[in-house]
């Protein structure tokens, strides 16, 4: 992935994958403090996305379940 990349883009396993790369690059005690903020805001905004990733996927996971709840009475 390229740091040029928007995080829009990628899908959940691609945000995942960044929000770890984030996590190992953040943990370096050498890590540059203006370096380190840009990757903190970026690995919220992946969150964020990974997040509304999730709860969508659950609520049509529900509606499936729902729609197979009726049509199976």
């Amino acid at each position: 992935m390229t740091r040029i990349q928007k995080s829009s883009t990628l899908n959940f396993t691609q945000a995942l994958t960044r929000l770890e790369e984030i996590v190992k690059k953040l943990e370096n005690p050498e890590l540059d403090l203006e370096e380190g903020l840009k990757l903190l805001e970026e690995g919220v905004r992946l969150h964020k996305q990974c997040e509304q990733i999730l709860k969508s996927t659950q609520t049509k996971i529900n509606e499936i379940l729902k729609i197979e709840e009726v049509s199976s009475k």
